[in-house]
């Protein structure tokens, strides 16, 4: 299933946990821009084409709340910036509270 997302452009710094498709990006860290995001993934510009499965920590600041989470990238497509579609790990830190401000109209 298929959660609605909403377009929201917000700065979001990723640091690369594990990345076995391209080791040398382990510990990479570099800013990045949501595209859109739901309870469950988020779609990002970034400047990076990232493997398939990357894990990623996620940093956000979002209306005065900070957002740590984790992501797995689904997909990365190439259209003259690269865009990362990440799903939320259930585990994350913060996942809980993200979630809350899907269900407080986001």
């Amino acid at each position: 299933m298929r959660l609605d997302r909403i377009e929201r452009e917000e700065d979001v710094l990723v640091d690369v946990i594990k990345c076995s498709g391209n080791p040398a990006l382990n510990d990479t860290s570099l800013a990045c821009r949501t595209v859109d995001v739901s309870e469950g993934g988020m779609k990002v510009a970034s400047n990076l084409d990232f493997p398939i499965e990357t894990v990623l920590g996620l940093r956000l600041d979002l209306s005065s709340v900070r957002y740590r989470l984790e992501g797995e990238v689904r997909w990365c497509r190439n259209e003259e910036k690269h865009y990362v579609g990440l799903r939320i790990d259930k585990n994350s830190q913060d996942f809980v509270n993200w979630t809350r401000m899907f269900q407080l109209d986001f």
